[in-house]
């Protein structure tokens, strides 16, 4: 047997014989033309790029009539790939410059857009290169005149193992005996993922080479919930896992049954759950999950992949249209947190090339060194306000000092106050808090409590600064651990001083979609749970289950061990 780990795309349990997709290995060679072959060269990749555009309608309205029109919105972005004249005018620029066929110019403008996308910090836009890529082996099949059909070849129902599927494969795997499928890579945010749960399909991604250790036929048990895949498991393992399969189902069952149910523990103490939302995927069984709020807007979308910043018209329907859904619920709008590393197509002028951007210009930084661009998504947000029952509030990223909020909250009354004399006034006051994920803001709390409304802990970044671990980073990404005595402590340092205040405290990284680590938050005192839709009746289950003083007195003897080790025997052997 062999086990390997990669990332939970899409929960569930499946186990069937592997069906090995083999990699495409075409070799696109560099091939100089005649100049007199240009406009011929020309001629030909446009009319790929119609070609594909007629192929990415017809899968638009495939997909709306599968899965409805929230998922026809992932081949809508493959739309907008295709008439960016950052692709289209580079593999043209190519051919007419370098005197070089369409498919290696092609092949080339698409490496170099991937570098880019590769070095952005933000894993959902650095999954925007899977999408990239799906364009351009369109356009190359259709350049090419050759098609290839990947699952020809299935027989009875099967693991899919591919080093790599694109969403317009994924579309095709519904109803052709799959069930389930894993990849070498891509990650959780990707369409390719979004797809695999909007048909209850399990899924793993991210497994490195497990494509070449696999062999058609090989017994194959696809564990999505832990992101684990098992090879020719034993006879034990196999019944295990088996018997696992029903429990899930018939939790998933449960799960829809505790939606209407009050979000506490079980003995009565209330833990707000709110939902991290993205418009761009709008999906309405959302509503279902009964949120008491959004506790994460991330609104770095809107800045990419354009010449120049969007502007406050575009900010403020954004915004107001979100807000919209939640009624008079608390709604979280985080500045853009940009980094150095995307900026490089908003009109800034020349700017250096920073060699570590997670700790250069991003965030907060950016917009008080770039003032218009914070003045303007205030606006933005401030005339939403007057036009939604929401709860309006705007969280600062990647605060250092608390002359950062300072500087913010002062610009936040000027613009309240221009607004005001348009006769622009908000429904409800607009509540002003910081993210906490930089160890300085997490040491300084004390000063910069009485300039917010409410703190969220922003974990992901919190442990990566803590540790000194970037997460990307193969050679140490096992050492990112949130059971580390000094996260912990961290986090009850800042729920401490947000006491003292009575300021509200929230987490709202991937630690609070973690059910393992839900009984530490809930019982170091954390107000409010910010999390993924994914796990959002899953965590809600979980802390229903949770008796709040044993979380309590579980969380109290955590902070005094001294190592992860320690932490998690502590949490394996404790009776919640």
């Amino acid at each position: 047997m062999i086990i390997v780990k990669g990332i939970a795309a899409s929960p569930g349990i499946a186990i069937g014989p592997a069906y090995l997709v083999k990699p495409d290995n075409t070799v696109i060679e560099k091939k100089h033309i005649p100049p007199t072959n240009i406009g011929w060269e020309l001629r030909r990749f446009e009319e790929a790029v119609e070609k594909s555009m007629a192929d990415l309608e017809a899968s638009q309205a495939q997909v709306k009539s599968l899965f409805g029109s929230k998922y026809a919105k992932l081949i809508a972005a493959h739309k907008l790939i295709l008439k960016d004249p950052l692709l289209i005018s580079s593999v043209k620029n190519k051919i007419e410059k370098e005197q070089i066929s369409a498919e290696y110019a092609l092949s080339c403008a698409a490496k170099e857009i991937t570098a880019r996308f590769e070095s952005l910090k933000d894993e959902l836009f650095r999954e925007r290169k899977y999408d990239l890529a799906d364009v351009a082996k369109r356009l190359f099949e259709n350049l090419t005149k050759k098609k290839q059909n990947k699952f020809s070849g299935i027989k009875e129902p099967s693991i899919i193992i591919a080093h790599n599927l694109f969403p317009s494969d994924t579309i095709n795997l519904k109803g052709k005996n799959v069930l389930g499928f894993a990849t070498d890579i891509g990650g959780k945010t990707s369409h390719t993922a979004l797809l695999a749960q909007s048909m209850q399909m399990p899924a793993v991604v991210g497994l490195s080479d497990a494509s070449s250790q696999i062999k058609d036929g090989d017994l194959i048990i696809l564990d999505g919930e832990t992101g684990l895949i098992l090879i020719n498991p034993e006879p034990k393992i196999l019944k295990q896992y088996k018997e696992e399969q029903i429990k899930i189902d018939e939790a998933e069952i449960s799960l829809k049954q505790i939606s209407p149910l009050p979000n506490e523990t079980s003995d009565g103490h209330k833990v707000s759950l709110y939902i991290n939302y993205d418009p761009r995927r709008d999906f309405k069984a959302w509503d279902a999950f009964r949120s008491d709020g959004l506790g994460l807007l991330r609104t770095e979308f809107i800045y990419m992949d354009r010449f120049d910043p969007p502007s406050e018209d575009e900010q403020y329907q954004i915004y107001k249209k979100t807000a919209h859904r939640f009624d008079k619920r608390p709604v979280t709008i985080r500045l853009a947190d940009l980094g150095g590393d995307k900026i490089t197509q908003l009109g800034l002028g020349r700017r250096e090339k920073e060699s570590n951007p997670f700790m250069g210009c991003r965030g907060i930084r950016l917009f008080l060194k770039y003032p218009e661009l914070l003045y303007t998504q205030l606006r933005a947000i401030v005339r939403a306000s007057a036009e939604v029952d929401a709860s309006v509030k705007i969280m600062i990223p990647m605060v250092s000092s608390v002359e950062e909020v300072r500087e913010v909250k002062a610009a936040l009354k000027q613009v309240l106050k221009e607004t005001e004399d348009s006769g622009i006034i908000p429904r409800r006051p607009i509540m002003l808090g910081a993210m906490i994920e930089v160890p300085s803001a997490a040491l300084s709390l004390d000063g910069i409590l009485p300039e917010v409304d409410f703190i969220s802990i922003g974990t992901n970044d919190l442990i990566q600064y803590l540790i000194a671990v970037d997460r990307g980073n193969q050679e140490v990404a096992e050492l990112y651990d949130p059971y580390h005595p000094a996260v912990l402590r961290t986090i009850n340092f800042i729920i401490q001083g947000c006491r003292k205040k009575g300021k509200p405290v929230s987490v709202c990284g991937e630690m609070a979609s973690d059910p393992e680590m839900i009984p530490f938050l809930v019982g170091l005192g954390v107000d409010i749970l910010s999390l993924s839709p994914r796990m959002f009746l899953r965590i809600k289950s979980t802390l229903r289950g949770l008796n709040f003083e044993a979380c309590a007195d579980l969380a109290q003897a955590a902070i005094l061990l001294t190592s992860s080790e320690e932490i998690k025997t502590l949490r394996e052997d404790y009776s919640l």
